[in-house]
């Protein structure tokens, strides 16, 4: 389940935390679980702006807390973005905001592939339910009509 509401803080600490680390000097096969962290904030950024983050009875009600939530985890990613590559650029080896953009793209479509999977099989799980509640339903009215025309014709 992604947690709209810190989407944003998290991007920023992350972002911080690895600009901070590019600075120091850190090597860059340390940082790229970092990126791949971001990677992964961004796919659920983009999982909650298409809505697949909830459930089916979850999708009919949008607040515009949540809304306003994710445009500024939006605007957050791109800010960390635009600043890790300048600092990438200026602090780190040649090649290495290449190299960071090669695993997020990795990292973001496998963090996007696990999201649509999580959200088919609590789609499938819902609608499971949903018709084995409908059936049974169905099955204990029949049985009362069927039961309430016995009695009356027992009068």
């Amino acid at each position: 389940m992604i947690e709209v509401l810190a989407l944003a803080s998290s991007v920023s600490t992350i972002a911080g935390g690895i600009s901070t680390a590019i600075k120091a000097g850190r090597d860059v096969s340390d940082l790229l679980p970092h990126f791949g962290r971001l990677a992964r904030l961004d796919a659920d950024i983009q999982a909650a702006e298409s809505g697949k983050h909830k459930g089916p009875l979850g999708r009919l009600t949008t607040s515009e807390e949540e809304g306003f939530a994710i445009a500024q985890a939006k605007m957050k990613h791109k800010e960390a973005t635009d600043m890790l590559r300048e600092t990438c650029q200026l602090f780190g080896p040649p090649g290495m905001w290449a190299l960071v953009q090669k695993e997020q793209a990795a990292a973001r479509v496998r963090q996007q592939e696990a999201l649509e999977a999580e959200a088919k099989a609590r789609d499938q799980m819902f609608w499971g339910i949903s018709c084995v509640t409908g059936v049974l339903v169905f099955a204990g009215g029949c049985y009362l009509m069927f039961w309430g025309a016995w009695e009356v014709s027992r009068w």
